[in-house]
């Protein structure tokens, strides 16, 4: 299995590789990646997922403490410590309900961050069909990516429904 994960030569037969120097980088370079379409849709499905849910989660967060929105942007918070303040934040409010679900939302947001991170820090192989693939503790392939939008989807869908629903109106002590 170890040689399924090579890395991909980016010449083919008719093409030479680019020289070092990218300053001007060719129109239509990112076609010469060996990259299929489907998978390509896969993985920028299961990106955009993330954002929307990533952006849900600080939504919510600006409405338990205002401001929290362009701290995040100031400090350039990653999605693992917009997570972790979110977290704190579900915990800091008076106890109830509503603070349970925004706090299982939390946590399931956090939880989702590593499959975030193994997916946009994955390595690029080729996968054991021959096609080129990211990989992380496994090869990620398109059932993997559409497994892992379904995921962000649903937490980023949670989280709206708690920033539309009783964080509409909800009063920072």
């Amino acid at each position: 299995m170890a040689s399924s994960l090579k890395p991909h030569n980016h010449t083919t037969a008719n093409s030479q590789p680019h020289s070092a120097k990218i300053s001007h980088p060719m129109k239509d370079d990112r076609l010469r990646q060996p990259i299929k379409p489907d998978y390509m849709h896969a993985l920028g499905t299961a990106t955009f997922c993330f954002a929307v849910c990533e952006w849900n989660a600080v939504y919510c967060a600006e409405r338990l403490r205002p401001g929290s929105l362009s701290a995040f942007i100031k400090d350039e918070l990653t999605a693992g410590k917009i997570a972790k303040k979110l977290m704190d934040l579900a915990r800091n409010m008076s106890k109830s309900a509503e603070r349970e679900e925004l706090g299982a939302a939390a946590k399931v947001f956090a939880d989702l961050v590593s499959l975030r991170n193994n997916i946009l820090h994955g390595k690029p192989c080729t996968g054991p069909n021959g096609d080129a693939r990211l990989s992380s503790a496994n090869v990620l392939e398109i059932p993997d990516l559409q497994d892992a939008a379904d995921a962000f989807s649903a937490c980023g869908i949670e989280l709206n429904r708690l920033f539309h629903g009783f964080l509409s109106t909800y009063t920072p002590k």
